[in-house]
């Protein structure tokens, strides 16, 4: 007995799309409005000594966090979209349609040849905002610590900066996908064959 019947994968699975759109769009609203607030909160503790830095290092904190959020949901939209794809081949398992975007177990090598490499599917998402605006934020955060922190021209503070939050998201980025390859089944494929 189907939970849902085959031909109908694809339409559930858009659905699942269409979900963690939504779940994206919610998490990048919460890092907006979050990052107005401590924004707001360090320019009235211009005035106090110390309270700014503390106010910088919650907002780089509080990036983070959101950034583990709309990453997860990066890689499970991506994920679906595989799914999809099997699934209008008609070799999607009933076992693989779940119920949320990101399970636990997932199909061995679902990236391969659709992605540029495993922790970014297109060169060009970098700029979409959910991964582009924390590297932003997070930036600006460093820069206004570093600011207090370096004596160097502005100009080469922001340049520090802009890399020093590249490479900490990249480097997120690489460890979060090495640490998910745990979850992906190694003695099943799509067809249901073994190794």
């Amino acid at each position: 007995m189907y939970d849902v019947r085959p031909e109908q994968y694809a339409t559930v699975i858009r659905e699942f799309i269409r979900h963690e759109n939504d779940v994206t769009n919610h998490r990048t609203m919460w890092l907006l409005i979050i990052q107005g607030l401590l924004v707001n909160a360090y320019v009235s503790a211009q005035k106090e000594t110390g309270a700014g830095s503390g106010l910088a290092f919650a907002g780089i904190l509080v990036t983070l966090s959101a950034f583990v959020m709309l990453y997860k949901s990066y890689q499970a939209r991506g994920y679906l979209n595989f799914l999809g794809s099997q699934a209008k081949l008609g070799r999607l398992q009933e076992e693989y349609l779940r119920l949320d975007g990101w399970p636990r177990k997932r199909v061995k090598d679902w990236r391969r040849g659709a992605w540029i490499c495993p922790w970014l599917e297109r060169t060009g998402d970098v700029m979409e905002p959910y991964l582009s605006m924390p590297v932003l934020i997070v930036a600006m955060w460093a820069f206004l610590l570093l600011r207090h922190w370096v004596p160097l021209p502005t100009g080469i503070l922001v340049g520090m900066s802009v890399a020093l939050s590249v490479f900490i998201l990249s480097v997120f980025c690489v460890f979060w996908v090495w640490s998910q390859k745990t979850g992906e089944e190694d003695s099943v494929h799509m067809d249901g064959t073994g190794c």
